[in-house]
């Protein structure tokens, strides 16, 4: 699936041509028409942190889409999905929801591409394909407040953040190596990758489920060879922070 990886990689850099483009737009026409692929790509890019958000069990607030800037009523496409107990979320949460736009976008934009060359359907049908691909170019880049929280996750809890990673890492080369997304017949090529990342999830998780239970055979090991009080390390056992009280004292961010 290293062709998944590229595509992203196209998408980002793409995304970043158009965006200029629309930005330095002067004619009236083409900047009102970009206007308003600028608003549905943007609601498809809140859209997709907010799914992906619930997906992970992420406590939200409000999800907005403005067209125009609330002070001085210009147009100023914006959106934001708030997330009142950020502090509470691991890295792979915040990682998953924070490049949650790219991997919708990049998937809705494939599925545009067979619309347009593989699929035998009506003119218009193709140009609305082709216009709602030139909006998720536009609204698919993550915002530097996207990248902030990964950081800010990170910091929180180094260590489960870090077995995190290496859990991503080994299930990514677990799914490589042994599994064939093609054995199933699908009849778009973007659900073999919507596929890959379902069977990347069940591995991170079963893997997650191996270590937990091996370090509860390991303490009743130790337990049995006299050490009475035996402790799982915090990062095979930590609690997810959205299911704990609510705080008000913690950061209110918005993605």
């Amino acid at each position: 699936m290293i062709e998944l990886y590229f595509w992203l990689l196209v998408m980002l850099g793409c995304s970043m041509l158009v965006q200029g483009f629309y930005r330095y737009a002067r004619t009236p026409g083409y900047k009102a028409l970009f206007n308003i692929l600028t608003f549905i790509g943007v609601f498809v890019h809140e859209v997709a942190h907010y799914t992906l958000a619930t997906l992970f069990g992420v406590k939200t607030g409000k999800m907005r889409v403005k067209y125009r800037d609330e002070d001085t009523s210009r147009v100023a496409i914006h959106g934001s999905v708030r997330i009142p107990e950020s502090e509470r979320n691991s890295l792979l949460q915040t990682f998953a929801i924070s490049f949650a736009p790219i991997l919708v976008s990049t998937f809705l934009f494939m599925f545009c591409l067979d619309v347009i060359f593989h699929i035998q359907t009506e003119l218009w049908i193709k140009v609305v394909a082709i216009a709602f691909g030139v909006s998720l170019l536009i609204g698919l880049e993550p915002s530097g407040q996207d990248i902030k929280m990964i950081g800010w996750s990170f910091q929180n809890d180094p260590r489960y953040s870090l077995y995190q990673i290496f859990l991503l890492v080994l299930s990514s080369v677990l799914v490589w190596l042994f599994v064939d997304v093609y054995y199933f017949v699908l009849p778009f090529e973007v659900l073999y990758y919507v596929e890959y990342f379902i069977v990347l999830t069940a591995f991170y998780f079963g893997l997650k489920g191996v270590f937990w239970i091996a370090s509860k055979i390991a303490q009743g090991i130790i337990k049995k060879m006299g050490k009475t009080q035996v402790s799982s390390p915090k990062f095979l056992t930590r609690r997810r922070r959205f299911k704990h009280i609510e705080d008000p004292n913690e950061r209110e961010v918005q993605w």
